[in-house]
């Protein structure tokens, strides 16, 4: 009911409550026609937080309901794609997941988290010195794309959290390392990091 209620609630704001105008931001950022580097390092995240949760929650998928699907959502979609398969989907209920376990393991490997990290830290480093702050505030109050993402982004590092705290709880795990993931994306990948080093 918490999915439920706060995917709904995400819903009537983008659709309601977030700013109305357009500015040709999206537009920017799809021609490349030199968007703000904060903007573009946002954006650029809602692409890399997918993979984030694909490596998360690829070996999860034993529940009645396909995981997958969610999954691929999200490079479209986002947090809005994901949210639904929590109150959808059933306890576990198969003792082995539909993805072959090759293909669970290109995802854990350390090639791919640590590209993921040096993309998300080159992208943060290029956002933070070069970015303009102000221009993107003036965005986030006008622009519905702009505040639509920038929202999408808080929502997928609170549902890392959760995730994450779902993942240790699901494999019989008790413990606080839920909270890496209030850090975005980082936080995650470092979790996945010290999966590795316990395999």
């Amino acid at each position: 009911m918490i999915f439920l209620t706060g995917w709904i609630a995400f819903l009537l704001y983008a659709f309601f409550l977030a700013p109305q105008g357009s500015s040709g931001y999206l537009q920017q950022l799809m021609k490349m026609d030199e968007p703000d580097p904060l903007l573009l390092m946002v954006f650029s995240f809602l692409g890399i937080y997918p993979l984030v949760f694909v490596a998360l929650l690829i070996g999860e998928d034993r529940s009645r309901l396909p995981l997958w699907p969610f999954l691929l959502g999200m490079f479209v979609l986002g947090a809005f794609a994901l949210m639904p398969y929590f109150f959808l989907s059933k306890t576990r209920e198969m003792k082995r997941g539909r993805i072959p376990d090759w293909f669970v393991k290109v995802f854990h490997t350390r090639f791919f988290i640590f590209v993921l990290m040096a993309v998300t830290a080159a992208l943060l480093w290029h956002g933070l010195v070069s970015g303009d702050g102000q221009a993107y505030w003036r965005a986030f109050q006008t622009s519905n794309f702009v505040h639509v993402m920038t929202m999408d982004f808080v929502v997928l590092t609170l549902l890392s959290i959760f995730v994450i705290y779902w993942k240790e709880r699901r494999n019989g795990r008790a413990n606080q390392r839920h909270w890496f993931g209030a850090i975005p994306i980082f936080g995650a990948l470092v979790y996945l990091l010290q999966l590795k080093k316990e395999e």
